[in-house]
């Protein structure tokens, strides 16, 4: 994972239009929490994209967004790398960026007051009360699972990958694969 300063540094230092942060653990959910506070303590005005496995637009509305959005610099979550051309065009678009960032705006203020709304219906039990409501499972009356035909390894030898290609979306592939190379060679730059 790169530290916070690492990426704002290499944005000051390549002058970047917009900063991206993937995040495929999830202790890199709290980090880009940091990273959008850090950029508004440090006046950064570019767009923050937010992307990756752990990542959902719930969290961007709610932990990310409100340390950083503006209509000048949003926070976006962008589902796969392959979506990102298209948002980073509409934000560049100073004829599209404004409806694009309002609509953006709405949608996650919309989540927040749902999110919150959430939390005040929430009820829980204490121990004792769950442990009385707990399900009691005889295992002995359970079937035991049938054995599979074959064990171990199964080769499946009698499809070539001219057969395989076709089904391949290599538009994602390729976009995943564009953003790791450029996300790791700014995090191995040496100081």
């Amino acid at each position: 994972m790169c530290s916070c300063e690492m990426i704002l540094e290499k944005a000051k230092e390549y002058n970047v239009d917009v900063i991206g942060l993937s995040g495929l653990i999830t202790p890199s959910l709290d980090e880009m929490v940091t990273v959008a506070k850090e950029m508004s303590k440090a006046g950064f005005k570019q767009p923050l994209l937010i992307g990756g496995a752990t990542t959902s637009k719930m969290h961007t509305a709610v932990k990310i967004s409100p340390n950083y959005f503006t209509d000048e610099h949003p926070v976006i979550h962008v589902l796969d790398a392959s979506r990102s051309v298209t948002v980073v065009s509409s934000l560049l678009n100073e004829e599209t960026k404004a409806d694009y960032v309002a609509d953006i705006e709405e949608e996650y203020d919309e989540l927040r007051e749902d999110y919150y709304a959430g939390l005040e219906d929430r009820y829980f039990l204490t121990f004792d009360q769950a442990k009385k409501q707990k399900i009691d499972i005889d295992f002995d009356a359970v079937p035991v699972a049938p054995q599979p035909n074959k064990l171990g390894v199964t080769v499946i030898d009698n499809v070539s990958l001219e057969d395989v290609v076709p089904y391949i979306d290599w538009v994602s592939e390729l976009s995943a694969l564009i953003a790791m190379t450029v996300c790791s060679s700014l995090c191995h730059v040496s100081m």
